[in-house]
C-alpha cells in the first residue's frame, strides 16, 4: 500500500500550479511530511523517544539527497528513464549491501527481483518518449537517487533493530530532512502555496505520500529484508503509468504493458518467499 501511494506521486505532481518546480515541491513535500509524523509519534506516546544520533542523521540526510538527485535524474534524463535508473537500481544495490554483510537472500527471491527490473525496463522502454540521448549527468543523477534511497533503507533497518519504534525511526528521519530542505524552500519559488489548488498539492504529497506511505514502509522494513522491501516499492512505477493511463490520458504500448505486467509477477514471487509477520 505505502508503494501504491508512491506511485501517485507524479500524478498529484502535476496538478500544481504554473511556477511550481520541481525542488520547491520536494522541499514542501518533505518540510509538511515531517509535522503529521511528529504528531501521530506524540499522539501514540511511542516510548521510549530516542535520542537521534549519526544514523538517524545519515538516513535524513540520505532522503533528501534522493529527492534531489532524482528529480535532477528526471531533468536531465527524463521521466522514464531517470525513474528507470533511480528505483531500478536501489533493489540491486541493497541486495550487494546485504551480501556483503554476508545474508543470502533465497534463490526465488532473486529471480523474481531480477525479473521485476527486466520488467521496469520493458514498462519504461515501451513508452514512445524514451526516444532520447543519453546524458551522462542524467545518469549519475539517477544512479545517486538510487544508492541514497538504498542507503536509506538500510540505515532505517539498522534503526529498528536497534529497538527504535517504526513510528520514530521515520518521525526522526523526516525532520531531519525536513531540516535540511529548509535552504530548498527558501531559495526556490514558493507562490504557488497561496493558490487552494497549490495548498491542496502540497498537504496531499506531505501527508499521503510521505507520512502515511513511510510509515507503512517502516513496518515493511521490521519484518522483511531490506532488499525485498527495497524490490517491493518496483509497484510504483507501474501505480504511475496506470493513473498517467486512466487519470493523464497518456497512452501506453503494448511493450510497457507486457513490462508492468512481468513487475507484477515479479513482486509475487518476491512477496511469496517474505517470512510470515510475528
Amino acid at each position: 500500500m505505502g508503494s501504491v501511494l508512491f506511485g501517485t506521486s507524479g500524478t498529484a505532481r502535476s496538478y500544481a500550479p504554473e511556477g511550481a518546480t520541481s525542488l520547491s515541491v520536494a522541499g514542501v513535500r518533505l518540510l509538511l511530511g515531517a509535522v503529521p509524523l511528529v504528531i501521530f509519534a506524540l499522539w501514540r506516546r511511542a516510548r521510549p523517544i530516542p535520542r537521534p544520533g549519526a544514523l538517524s542523521f545519515v538516513a535524513g540526510a540520505s532522503m533528501t539527497a534522493f529527492q534531489i538527485l532524482f528529480f535532477a535524474a528526471v531533468q536531465r534524463q527524463g521521466v522514464a528513464i531517470g525513474t528507470m535508473l533511480a528505483i531500478g537500481s536501489s533493489p540491486i544495490m541493497t541486495s550487494i549491501a546485504e551480501l556483503a554483510r554476508g545474508e543470502r537472500p533465497h534463490q526465488r527471491t532473486i529471480i523474481g527481483t531480477v525479473g521485476a527490473l527486466g520488467g521496469l525496463a520493458l514498462l519504461v522502454l515501451g513508452q514512445p518518449h524514451t526516444q532520447q540521448s543519453i546524458n551522462a549527468v542524467g545518469v549519475a543523477c539517477g544512479l545517486g537517487a538510487g544508492a541514497c534511497y538504498a542507503l536509506y533503507t538500510i540505515l532505517s533497518k539498522q534503526l529498528l533493530q536497534k529497538g527504535w519504534s517504526t513510528t520514530w525511526t521515520m518521525t526522526w528521519s523526516f525532520v531531519i530532512a525536513g531540516a535540511l530542505s529548509i535552504p530548498i524552500v527558501l531559495l526556490e519559488p514558493t507562490h504557488w502555496l497561496t493558490t487552494p489548488r497549490g495548498v491542496t498539492v502540497a498537504l496531499y504529497l506531505g501527508i499521503a505520500t510521505i507520512a502515511v506511505s513511510y510509515l507503512l514502509y517502516s513496518i515493511s522494513l521490521r519484518r522483511l529484508a531490506s532488499s525485498t522491501v527495497v524490490t517491493l516499492t518496483l509497484v510504483e512505477p507501474v501505480t504511475a503509468s496506470l493513473l498517467g493511463v486512466a487519470i493523464l490520458h497518456e497512452q501506453l504500448s503494448v511493450t510497457s504493458w507486457c513490462g508492468a505486467g512481468v513487475i507484477l509477477l515479479g513482486l509475487v514471487l518476491v512477496g511469496r518467499n517474505a517470512p510470515e509477520p510475528a
